[in-house]
């Protein structure tokens, strides 16, 4: 039985119990040395030794200084907020992060990705960017350094969602949903750091069954906003004045802005229907649906005029810097690092094994 399976039989109380030998193994000449170093992380990284600890931050800084700027891929996920600065511990500081651990993209990305699959819950890390451009990124919505407020719990117990959608649901979740509504809005908290910063966004992506949008602050106000149901609706409800980055974009559905223009509604649709039955695209040379309904989406932009739609992404590329877009022609200065929020710290710290 390897090490990684004999422990994840023992809950929390009992693992901590096998710190001393797993630290034996790991000072050995077995082969399951690197196991236990995996082990001992997973546990938690106050665990690992003096030594390891300094291979690890060694080996970590190497990368850092061949890393290059690439495209952030966690940004299709994970909620993240752009900040014109590049004084890295002043944003640490304003998130409330502490305990700044240096980190590759590759750790980073990890770390977005978990706080992807726990939307409710308070995160217990977030990956910060180096400086993009003049942008660093933060991957998360850390919020538990604000006090709850037990005004907006009772508010948050009186609304639609808690009557309806937070029914059903555990004591768990709903004790975390509240949680994270007795703290301030994205928006506010948004239009306060931008108070501090000159501007700040954030941006998420929509899923197929999930919500997304932007915020755009400047000054100490939030001047634009946007929200999506989905990633199937391509009608944000918007809120504030236009922003310069929605211009040359389509915030109507599909069919609307065709219907306005002159245009069948549902020629895109049909489009569509005919990708999927067969009657459009030859897919015997290995094309799946989604490259041939890329493909004909140029050919009916190329045909209608029609715009793309705005989304966080392409906003973001316009208004601050794009994640997807990064590369040989992206500025970069210093390096992103791993820090933890307050329920972090509360949780004991940082833990996992982490791909550099």
């Amino acid at each position: 039985m390897s090490i990684d399976h004999y422990l994840a039989q023992f809950g929390a109380t009992d693992r901590a119990q096998l710190v001393p030998l797993l630290q034996q193994v790991r000072r050995s000449h077995l082969s399951e040395r690197r196991s236990a170093l995996a082990a001992l992380a997973e546990i938690g990284w106050h665990t690992i030794e003096p030594a390891d600890l300094a291979l690890l931050h060694r080996f970590i800084m190497a990368k850092l200084a061949r890393e290059r700027p690439q495209p952030l891929r966690a940004a299709e996920d994970c909620l993240w907020w752009a900040l014109p600065t590049d004084d890295q511990a002043a944003v640490l500081d304003a998130f409330g992060l502490s305990d700044p651990v240096p980190a590759t993209v590759a750790m980073g990305t990890v770390v977005a990705l978990e706080n992807r699959r726990h939307p409710i819950e308070e995160c217990e890390r977030v990956y910060v960017s180096p400086v993009l451009d003049g942008w660093t990124l933060v991957f998360g919505d850390p919020a538990s350094h604000y006090p709850r407020d037990d005004r907006r719990i009772q508010e948050a117990q009186e609304s639609y969602v808690w009557e309806t959608f937070m029914e059903n649901e555990s004591d768990d979740v709903k004790q975390a949903w509240l949680t994270s509504m007795s703290r301030p809005s994205r928006n506010e908290r948004c239009a306060e750091l931008s108070g501090r910063f000159g501007a700040a966004h954030w941006y998420k992506e929509p899923g197929d069954y999930e919500w997304g949008g932007w915020g755009i602050a400047e000054n100490g106000e939030m001047i634009r906003g946007a929200g999506l149901d989905d990633r199937v609706h391509e009608d944000p409800a918007l809120s504030g004045d236009p922003h310069p980055s929605e211009l040359g974009l389509r915030a109507e559905p599909v069919s609307e802005w065709l219907r306005d223009h002159g245009f069948a509604p549902d020629a895109w649709d049909d489009i569509v229907s005919g990708i999927l039955f067969g009657r459009i695209g030859d897919r015997s040379g290995g094309a799946d649906f989604t490259e041939i309904r890329d493909s004909q989406w140029v050919e009916f932009q190329h045909r209608t005029g029609i715009p793309d739609a705005m989304t966080p992404l392409r906003i973001a590329e316009r208004a601050s810097v794009g994640p997807l877009t990064l590369g040989p022609q992206t500025r970069m200065a210093g390096h992103g690092v791993v820090a933890l929020t307050e329920r972090g710290r509360q949780g004991g710290g940082h833990r996992g094994a982490l791909p550099v």
